[in-house]
């Protein structure tokens, strides 16, 4: 009977003991420096420029646009429509590529090709404010927030 008393105060001692720590201040800071750089969703970002290889191309116009909502991306490269799915945190997005409409423009042509490979694989996000930086596959897309785009 003793040793029954002693297994079952033991096992109560090591299953408390394997229990998860309540958030310190630490898991806080985390948390907030986390939701610092969520990208609020449903949101519509205007492309200001586009940088690859030290090359930075300015906003060929005002067409070029980005749309984030819960599980979806899409927009518009300047010339053709675009979109696609995303998983994971908006600031560490996994997308599996993009479906694009096929127009050619001559004057979007670098941009478009820019804004449809970052698509592609991890994109890293950097909120600060209105202005939106994504980043993948060596390229990066300067947004600033317009939710005007959203339809």
């Amino acid at each position: 009977m003793r040793i029954s008393l002693i297994f079952c105060c033991l096992c109560l001692f090591i299953a408390s003991a394997c229990q998860p720590k309540p958030d310190t201040g630490v898991g806080v800071v985390k948390s907030e420096k986390a939701m610092a750089n969520t990208i609020p969703t449903p949101s519509a970002w205007k492309i200001i420029s586009c940088s690859s290889g030290g090359k930075t191309v300015d906003a060929v116009n005002d067409k070029g646009f980005v749309a984030i909502r819960d599980g979806q991306i899409g927009g518009n490269t300047g010339c053709n429509s675009f979109g696609g799915e995303w998983t994971g945190p908006s600031a560490k997005m996994k997308v599996g590529g993009v479906m694009a409409t096929k127009m050619f423009c001559a004057d979007a042509n670098k941009q478009e090709v820019m804004v449809l490979d970052v698509f592609n694989g991890t994109v890293s996000a950097k909120l600060a404010g209105d202005e939106l930086t994504l980043t993948g596959n060596g390229i990066t897309l300067q947004l600033e927030r317009d939710d005007s785009r959203l339809n």
